[in-house]
């Protein structure tokens, strides 16, 4: 039995034990609220110091992205410009050919298309012609063009391949001459070499056609012309040419006369391959080319372009071929307007040197001017120019030279084939610069 002092003791000793349980839990609480509290506040903290970084690099960035578009002229965010009405856009790589209004490129050119009201010319670019010189991406226009890197130089050797490639670039055209080369190559494809001719010379003679494209036009004729002018062959529509049955007593003077030609009667033979003139068959169907022709000589080019047409409607002749010619010495062929003289075609014609008095016969293989002599009459301010003409040579070397005394000098087939085609007060002749 335990005595009173030692139960009192002992009760003394449990409460003291409780109580300070007790105050340990509150403790404990106290403290977890207390972390949470802290926790909580420094998440807080982050997160506000992360959203202002955010907002301040988006700030830097706004300012960057002004100052960059005020550098460079214009504020607008990309996607967002209008495009400007009748603007060309130019591929990179290229540089934009145009032509002011108003004005002729290259070479003049006394005829083709002249519209009343002159517009500004709408380019278009060509791929299917090859220039020189390559203009490189980035290069600004008017500058001098320079070859791309891993690209050869016309004429030169790349280090890389050791072979001489020329190198591409696009030829910028007028888009009514590139309509009108569309039509045309169209109609080739048909097998209508009337309408592609046709097509074709309007786009030749069109003021705004490049270089380029004026050289591919003149082989694309050249060919076609072999078939409808110096072939046999008679188109259907083509108002060039026509048929003709040889009737009883014909001759080809006679037919060419009957017929009322602007040729001369040797182009019956040459076409129809008439070995003898004078052995004509009734009955013989002939291909007859009705003219008249006329003749264009390009100083700068050293070249005669051949065209058929009415002579006072340059605007609608067509291309038939072109021929090289030597020129006058020190530039002294001189530009003009002409006709073929009366009287002035001539086979095989003596020749008297104007310098020198040297006299040469008819037959003599050393005559200077060939066998065939086609002379020139100026018309309106060219009068004055006299004794000028076409006419061979017996140095074809001098052929795209300037070695004659002011005469067109030509090769002795080509002459010949012009002499068989231009006929005299006729035939017009314009020599341009």
């Amino acid at each position: 039995m335990a005595l009173p002092s030692q139960t009192d003791h002992q009760n003394e000793n449990s409460r003291s034990v409780t109580g300070q349980s007790g105050n340990t839990n509150a403790s404990k609480i106290l403290l977890v609220v207390a972390g949470i509290t802290l926790l909580g506040g420094g998440v807080y903290a982050l997160s506000n110091l992360n959203k202002q970084q955010k907002a301040d690099a988006a700030k830097v960035d706004a300012t960057k992205a002004t100052e960059v578009a005020n550098a460079a002229g214009t504020a607008k965010p990309i996607g967002t410009e209008a495009a400007v009405p009748g603007a060309t856009t130019t591929p990179a790589g290229t540089t934009p050919v145009t032509t002011p209004a108003g004005t002729t490129p290259g070479a003049a050119v006394p005829f083709g298309n002249q519209p009343t009201t002159t517009p500004a010319p709408t380019t278009v670019v060509r791929t299917d012609v090859n220039t020189p010189v390559a203009v490189p991406a980035n290069t600004t226009p008017g500058a001098t063009p320079t070859a791309p890197t891993g690209t050869s130089t016309p004429g030169t050797t790349t280090a890389t391949t050791g072979t001489t490639n020329p190198v591409p670039a696009s030829v910028t055209t007028n888009l009514t001459v590139l309509q009108l080369i569309q039509q045309g190559d169209t109609a080739m494809a048909s097998n209508k070499l009337v309408e592609a001719r046709s097509a074709y010379s309007r786009a030749l003679l069109d003021r705004d056609a490049s270089e380029a494209d004026k050289a591919a036009l003149r082989t694309k004729l050249t060919t076609i012309n072999q078939d409808l002018v110096f072939g046999t062959r008679v188109e259907p529509g083509d108002s060039l040419v026509e048929s003709y049955k040889v009737a009883p007593g014909d001759s080809l003077v006679k037919i060419a006369r009957k017929r009322e030609l602007a040729t001369d009667w040797r182009l019956i033979q040459r076409v129809n391959r008439i070995s003898n003139p004078n052995a004509l068959r009734a009955g013989q169907t002939l291909k007859l080319v009705k003219g008249p022709f006329h003749a264009v000589v390009n100083k700068s080019a050293y070249r005669t372009d051949l065209f058929a047409g009415a002579p006072d409607d340059p605007a609608n002749w067509l291309f038939i071929k072109s021929y090289t010619v030597g020129l006058g010495e020190g530039n002294s062929t001189p530009v003009g307007n002409y006709v073929i003289k009366k009287n002035s075609k001539l086979v095989d014609p003596p020749w008297v040197n104007p310098r020198t008095g040297e006299r040469f016969a008819s037959n003599d293989p050393k005559n200077p001017i060939g066998e065939h002599w086609i002379g020139w009459q100026g018309v309106g301010d060219s009068t004055v120019n006299q004794g000028y003409g076409f006419h061979g040579t017996i140095d074809p070397a001098s052929i795209g030279q300037q070695m004659s005394m002011g005469c067109a000098r030509m090769k002795a087939e080509d002459v010949a084939e012009l002499f068989d085609l231009l006929v005299e007060e006729v035939s017009v002749v314009r020599v341009l610069p």
